[in-house]
Order: structure tokens, then sequence, then C-alpha cells
């Protein structure tokens, strides 16, 4: 009941300071919108190099890693064969010619390591691996993407 009267109250008060209904409609065009989908888009839009391989990857490093951030493994746990594909599928993809720094030997290296990588995280998982290891061997895969990202990313 409190909730409920509270809920009306703030409704209330936002109407009297809601600006006119052409401007209204204005600032719902700047406004960002929070939803998955438009989230994701924006996720797109920052990942965007000239490597599509390792803009896959990216997409599903930071749908693990980003909750990994905040102790939570069951987005990795979930999507860890995913995660191992788009890595394996990276790392059999050639590089861009496009800036230079991606076709160096530092990055290649960098590549496999995300990939040997993946593939550990998969059988930690499977072994039964606790969230503390996983945490560390997925940082270990950030860590090795941002090495490439700073070269070849955005």
């Amino acid at each position: 009941m409190l909730r409920q009267l509270f809920t009306v109250a703030v409704l209330a008060s936002a109407v009297t300071v809601l600006p006119t209904t052409a401007h209204a409609q204005d600032s719902t065009k700047t406004r960002p919108d929070s939803s998955a989908a438009t989230m994701a888009g924006e996720m797109d839009h920052m990942m965007m190099g000239p490597w599509k391989e390792m803009n896959a990857f990216h997409r599903v490093l930071g749908a693990t890693w980003h909750p990994a951030s905040k102790d939570d493994l069951v987005p990795l746990r979930v999507r860890a064969k995913e995660l191992k594909a788009a890595a394996d599928a990276w790392a059999a993809s050639k590089a861009p010619e496009s800036p230079a720094a991606c076709g160096g030997a530092d990055v290649r290296t960098a590549v496999a390591k995300v990939a040997r990588d993946t593939r550990g995280i998969v059988a930690m998982i499977t072994a039964g691996a606790d969230d503390n290891w996983l945490a560390a061997s997925l940082k270990g895969v950030h860590d090795s993407f941002e090495l490439v990202e700073a070269k070849c990313g955005r």
C-alpha cells in the first residue's frame, strides 16, 4: 500500500514538471534507451574494428567478462563453448592488412594464447573448477585480448 502511494506521488509530481508535449517528443529522441537491444547495438558500435573475427570474439567476451568482473560467472559457465568457438575462429582467421600492427608476431601470439586459454576454460568448467580459478583464467583471456585490441582495434 505504501509503495502504491509513493508511486502515485512520484507520478503526480512528474506530471507537474513535464515539458510541453512537442518538447517531450523531441527529448525522447535524445534520451538513451536502456533496452538490451539498444545496449547491444551500442556495444557493437564501440567494438567495431577491422578484424571481424576479433569483433565476434569481443561480443562473447564482453557478455562473459562484464558479469564476471562483478563476481557472476554464470554467463561464462553457460557460454564457455561459444567463447571457445569464437576464439578458435579468430585464431584461424587472417589479420587485416590495416593497421599494419595487426599482422605482427606479438598479435598472432596473443590471439593463439586467447584460443588456447579459452579451451582451458572449457576444460576447467567440465572438470568442475571453482569460480576463483575461472575468474583468473578469464582475466588472462581478457588481458590477452586487450593487447590485440590496442594494436588492431577501433
